[in-house]
């Protein structure tokens, strides 16, 4: 099972090759699947960054 943290890093490196394929094409050669995928990992980013017990700050 992934831990929450391995969850995040697989989010951040799928965020940052789809941006980097939409960034490295030409505009006449855009896919709409590179778009939806940037916009999938962000959405997943968002959602674990969100639901994060582990990454809150504990009061002591």
């Amino acid at each position: 099972m992934l831990t929450q943290i391995d969850r995040l890093t697989i989010y951040c490196v799928l965020c940052f090759i789809t941006f980097c394929s939409l960034v490295l094409r030409s505009p006449n050669d855009m896919s709409i699947f590179a778009l939806g995928g940037l916009i999938a990992a962000a959405i997943g980013l968002w959602l674990e960054l969100t639901n994060s017990p582990e990454l809150e700050e504990e009061d002591g």
